[in-house]
């Protein structure tokens, strides 16, 4: 082969290999939010509405997620996590700063960012939840997932835009930011190490050891990966009866829930810590709780091809 080919071939061999790792990447994009949207938008005011797109033009970065504005007003960007910053109980997490400092960046090229307000509104903290774009338009949590340096969340029934789950899934695949091998912070925790001094954002794993109900949720009790029978279990997911019941799992009793015992589930959320009674720990509450609010949460499924 002439020395010629020989190049040719080799410039069009890596040519295909560099447009199969960046076609993914480019093709999960979230959507840049409209010219119309931005030129028609109105200020940021005190009663905002769901849908509607705002305009602000000063704000102040907390964190990888969340911002304060003028007049004491605090969003929450509602469909990502990143880690926590320090706090007086606490120091900061891995890839903290890196979430905050490119949240600053991205933000401080423009002198207008723009906001929509989710449905659920507000947080327990009450801050206003919403998707944040640039003053390009285009989307901050997508720059934050694309690099690995936040979780995607659905914290409602609409649940989180799928090119958010896209990009997480791509920045997993190349191992970027949280996503770091082998000791990830992102690294799904067995429940069997788990005690009421780990809460917090997190993804867990474990064997459905059991199930109860109260009138409106479901509780799926959680033990160890490694030992079913040997473990007591402390932890139990929470999932709303409406929401099994309207997902193409159509749960709707107790003896479609017992058919998962035995097999792994896996999920993300708020891991939270009780103290119960006597009373409750013989019923058979669970000290800790992850609560779920869309079937996204729930990352394996037992008799899914869901993982």
């Amino acid at each position: 082969m002439s020395p010629i080919k020989h190049t040719f071939r080799l410039s069009l061999i890596l040519w295909c290999a560099l447009a199969f790792f960046i076609s993914p990447i480019a093709g999960a994009q979230c959507p840049v939010l409209p010219a119309q949207m931005m030129e028609t938008a109105k200020h940021w005011d005190d009663q905002p509405v769901v849908g509607r797109t705002y305009k602000v033009q000063s704000w102040y970065v907390q964190d990888g997620d969340s911002l304060s504005l003028a007049g004491g007003h605090r969003l929450r960007l509602g469909q990502i996590n990143t880690t926590e910053m320090a706090t007086k109980k606490q120091p900061i997490q891995a890839f903290a700063q890196q979430g905050k400092d490119q949240l600053k960046q991205l933000l401080s090229k423009h002198q207008a960012i723009y906001v929509q307000l989710l449905p659920e509104e507000k947080d327990h903290y009450g801050r206003w939840l919403v998707s944040l774009y640039d003053g390009a338009g285009n989307s901050a949590e997508g720059a934050l997932v694309d690099q690995g340096l936040a979780y995607v969340i659905s914290m409602n029934e609409q649940g989180a835009k799928q090119c958010l789950w896209q990009q997480e899934a791509m920045a997993q695949k190349l191992g970027l930011g949280l996503w770091q091998a082998p000791s990830s912070i992102a690294a799904v925790r067995n429940v069997a190490t788990l005690s009421a001094a780990t809460g917090g954002f997190m993804r867990v794993g474990g064997l459905v050891a059991d199930v109860s109900e109260s009138q409106q949720d479901w509780y799926i009790s959680l033990a160890g990966l490694e030992d079913l029978g040997g473990f007591k279990s402390q932890v139990a997911l929470k999932v709303s009866k409406k929401l099994l019941a309207a997902s193409t799992l159509n749960i709707i009793t107790e003896a479609q829930l017992e058919k998962w015992i035995g097999q792994e589930v896996t999920a993300r959320g708020w891991l939270t810590w009780r103290r119960l009674s006597k009373k409750q720990r013989k019923k058979g509450f669970k000290s800790g709780v992850m609560t779920l609010y869309h079937l996204d949460m729930l990352e394996r499924i037992p008799g899914t091809n869901a993982s």
